[in-house]
């Protein structure tokens, strides 16, 4: 600082300073500013396997209420669509409800979210509540048509079955069949969609099918899920593999698509210790 001649010298020092303290401040401000995260923001799109739906909606909300700008549209579109959609850029998000394939895992990254169940569900009007695995098996070869024969009272059996992709319907083979090819009786009919299996089930007093275990098939007033070798779909014998019939979930995304700043907060905050909670926590 230059100081004029004949200007008191403690003034000069007063006002270097009071200089002095406002660059400080001034590049305080500067650096604050700088280091402050932009607010995450925006509205993005979920979509997948029916079995991931809860985990991911439960994960979805508790997320936007973390970040109020992020709003979410989640749908239910199958495992195999959200593996299409999310290398097509379509969705900024996708989940599935089975194990990736090899040849999938080179494409995309799954985040585990945790396991769900395929459900046996006959109508409600059926007084069975169990079945064997080699009940289930001779169902749906078509060995066993009546109900009759397994402690009901209808005298025909209608098995009716997921289409060929559906999550439910690969984790229902595998454990029905032990991973062999399939050899599904000439009786069996193939429905397209839960909520055409639980109206198809409904439909028919003898009629059997299979759905996602959790609150939305548990709620549903017009079928009854049954147990399977005296064991019944819950939460904790799902996660404790009591339960047989059982399948991952995980939420997925590109492996060479980039990654928008708030999708990535929202993978990271699934892998965290709380999502992970939610998750499991989810039904």
């Amino acid at each position: 600082m230059l100081i004029r001649r004949g200007e008191p010298r403690h003034r000069a020092i007063r006002l270097a300073g009071i200089l002095l303290a406002l660059l400080t401040v001034s590049a305080c401000g500067a650096g604050t500013a700088a280091s402050t995260p932009e607010p995450l923001s925006g509205t993005y799109t979920a979509s997948g396997g029916g079995g991931a739906l809860p985990a991911v909606r439960a994960l979805t909300a508790r997320f936007t209420e973390l970040h109020p700008q992020v709003n979410w549209i989640v749908a239910e579109s199958g495992s195999n669509s959200a593996i299409k959609l999310v290398l097509s850029n379509a969705i900024d998000v996708g989940f599935v409800s089975r194990n990736l394939t090899a040849a999938e895992k080179n494409q995309v990254t799954g985040i585990p979210i945790g396991f769900s169940g395929t459900a046996v569900v006959i109508n409600v009007a059926n007084p069975v509540t169990n079945l064997s695995k080699d009940q289930l098996r001779r169902i749906y070869t078509g060995d066993v048509t009546s109900w009759l024969e397994l402690g009901g009272t209808q005298p025909t059996i209608r098995p009716y079955i997921r289409e060929p992709n559906a999550a439910t319907r690969q984790t229902f083979e595998n454990f029905v069949f032990d991973g062999a090819v399939p050899a599904y009786g000439k009786n069996v009919i193939q429905q397209t969609e839960v909520e055409a299996m639980l109206t198809a089930v409904d439909s028919f007093d003898g009629a059997i099918g299979i759905a996602s275990t959790g609150s939305r098939t548990a709620s549903d007033k017009r079928v009854k899920i049954v147990s399977i070798d005296h064991i019944f779909p819950t939460q904790e014998t799902i996660a404790s593999n009591e339960y047989k019939i059982v399948r991952p979930l995980a939420v997925i995304y590109s492996n060479t698509a980039e990654i928008k700043p708030a999708v990535r907060a929202f993978f990271e905050f699934v892998k965290s210790a709380e999502g992970q909670r939610i998750a499991a926590a989810a039904y």
